[in-house]
């Protein structure tokens, strides 16, 4: 189960004073008289954009086990990367909105950039990398009930670096520690401790966090620069940045090959989470390996899955045992014959669940989706996942799987949000209208996860999701909040 929802919950009188804009919200789950339950896009009137101008005071909480919780109240936040700004010297900055008893609140959000969080500056360190905000993500790495927030610079090595490695950057992670008061603004951000003077990081995004071996405790994985291997950094950390221990694993998909990325299933409670190894392969689909997570930590060696390069953890057919979701995001390289990919990895998502990996090993695919983004998402609380798959073609469905007759889907529903042809006085061309999904979480704790749907005016939104900048939160059928982060970089530091 990844996070939930219920019912359209009242925006604040305050927050209602700042809606200064509509944007048009077709679609919401409902049958097509717009009514909750059956299946169809339905549609709805407009729902009014939050324009949060001002800040509330965060509250504070008494501290959870939460990998997104910076104020300890038991809720998780959303982050929001933001887009570059002239007043900001052009650097980015993250955003976090944080949940509450009747869900996101616009209003109560944390910005972030490189000054707020320490990371280095100066001479040799790489602003246009590090300002990057996407390379930031949160765990609560030493344990005290308050999320931190790890993120990574980059510099020029010294000679000597530079000629035993033979590269002449390095990429570090670094920790922003949190606590009552959220992180802890402008002090030096502490580095976390890799193996040795010369190791460095493949890419300045985001490491991966997890409980990769159940003991409560979060961890880091990260891929080492040359993509050959990865680092699991195990906790409990000390605040002197020093993973209780670290163990460095081969690449499970063969020594020939790179790393382009780690995807690890959410932390909840003390299960262990599982991670998946994605294969690097010049923007085409790539394949997986899936590795089980147990008491000693990771597996060496695990389950091969398809070619795709948009993944997702969760219980799809409700055993309670966690599955994968595997589907091809569009990506294609521009060698002769990039247009297409086999029927089998361009027209389906392909489910991996418990049962698949015994004398049956073929997964559960569903048939002609998208799935430039996926996510899992139990917005009814019944414990089983709904699928959430954003369409090429615009839109998101979500759907829930018939394990008994696999391919076959019990039940859809379609998440049809657009804008209209002009936001903020510019106009938007019609192909460039569609909403995206983002994610999923159950921001008010209510046992039942909230879909979150975006959109950004920059072309680059369209093409790739870049620079999102309007949300919409759902239930999976009526909007709760819909609100933009444009305000949230004015006044940042």
């Amino acid at each position: 189960m990844a996070s939930p929802t219920t019912r359209l919950r009242p925006v604040t009188a305050a927050l209602c004073a700042t809606a200064l804009a509509l944007l048009t919200a077709c679609g919401g789950g409902g049958g097509d008289d717009g009514k909750k339950g059956g299946d169809g896009a339905g549609k709805r009137t407009a729902s009014p954009v939050v324009t949060p101008t001002a800040t509330a005071p965060v509250p504070r909480g008494e501290g959870s086990a939460l990998p997104d919780d910076l104020n300890g109240d038991g809720r998780p936040e959303l982050r929001i990367p933001l887009a570059s700004d002239e007043e900001l010297g052009g650097l980015r900055h993250i955003a976090f909105v944080y949940g509450s008893a009747k869900g996101l609140d616009p209003a109560v959000r944390t910005v972030l950039g490189r000054t707020d969080l320490g990371l280095p500056t100066g001479a040799g360190w790489d602003d246009r990398i590090t300002g990057e905000m996407r390379s930031a993500t949160t765990a609560d790495l030493d344990g005290d009930g308050y999320a931190d927030v790890i993120a990574t610079a980059t510099k020029e090595r010294d000679p000597a670096s530079a000629g035993r490695v033979h590269i002449t950057t390095q990429t570090l992670p670094y920790i922003t520690w949190g606590g009552p008061e959220g992180p802890r603004r402008g002090a030096p951000a502490t580095p976390v401790g890799l193996a040795d003077a010369d190791d460095g990081l493949e890419s300045p995004w985001p490491l991966t966090t997890g409980d990769f071996n159940g003991d409560g405790h979060h961890d880091l994985a990260a891929v080492r620069q040359g993509g050959k291997d990865f680092h699991v950094l195990y906790g409990p950390f000390g605040r002197d940045g020093k993973a209780a221990r670290t163990e460095t694993y081969a690449n499970p998909l063969g020594p020939s090959g790179q790393i382009a990325e780690l995807h690890a299933d959410a932390i909840d409670g003390d299960r262990p989470t599982a991670l998946v190894v994605h294969a690097q392969g010049d923007d085409d689909q790539t394949e997986s390996a899936l590795l089980k997570a147990g008491p000693d930590g990771l597996a060496t060696t695990g389950r091969t899955l398809r070619k795709g390069n948009a993944i997702a953890f969760g219980d799809f057919d409700g055993d309670g045992k966690r599955d994968v979701a595997v589907a091809d995001t569009g990506s294609r390289n521009d060698e002769p014959g990039y247009e297409t990919e086999p029927a089998d990895v361009s027209q389906s998502v392909s489910v991996y669940t418990e049962r698949s990996a015994g004398s049956d090993p073929r997964p559960i695919r569903i048939p002609a989706l998208g799935g430039d983004v996926l996510a899992a998402a139990d917005t009814d609380g019944d414990g089983i996942d709904e699928l959430a798959v954003s369409l090429r073609t615009g839109g998101t469905e979500l759907l829930t799987i018939r394990p008994d007759a696999p391919g076959e889907i019990a039940h859809r529903r379609t998440l049809d949000r657009t804008v209209p042809a002009r936001v903020d006085g510019h106009e938007v061309p019609k192909k460039r209208r569609a909403v995206r999904l983002h994610g999923a979480g159950d921001f008010d704790h209510d046992g039942k996860d909230e879909v979150v749907l975006a959109w950004g005016p920059d072309p680059l939104f369209a093409l790739y999701g870049e620079k999102p900048q309007r949300f919409w939160v759902t239930d999976g059928a009526a909007d709760e909040v819909v609100f933009t982060s444009a305000p949230y970089a004015k006044g940042a530091s």
